[in-house]
């Protein structure tokens, strides 16, 4: 597998759902916190993790050509990392044990799963 476009598709990925985020809010995040995302608030603060999201992939898109050392890259993956740690998380402090809050928390961990195996493989 090559590691540098699967790093660009994870980045890609984060891109796309930051900006769902941050777009439509409410529709997006309905599944993940449900009726609350009609709320102004929760659509503010979803709008402010979709821009943390863009901004992560942003950063793995930019740090992911400096072929002469992968220090930077390696940062912005591990900061991925800990953001979706921290989304299944509080996914799980928040309550969802329902079908929606698992599969929040499965996505969290698989990106979380797949960002370590990318760091590991990158010099």
């Amino acid at each position: 597998m090559d590691v540098r476009l699967a790093t660009r598709c994870l980045a890609a990925t984060r891109i796309g759902l930051g900006l769902a985020l941050f777009l439509a809010p409410r529709r997006v995040a309905r599944g993940w916190i449900g009726d609350d995302a009609d709320r102004p608030g929760a659509a503010a603060a979803v709008r402010g993790l979709g821009a943390r999201d863009v901004a992560l992939g942003v950063g793995m898109l930019a740090a992911i050509d400096d072929r002469q050392d992968d220090a930077d890259l390696h940062r912005w993956i591990e900061a991925g990392i800990v953001a979706d740690l921290a989304d299944g998380a509080a996914t799980l402090l928040a309550g969802r044990t329902d079908h929606m809050g698992r599969l929040v928390v499965a996505m969290a961990a698989s990106g979380a799963v797949f960002g370590g195996w990318l760091r590991s493989r990158l010099r």
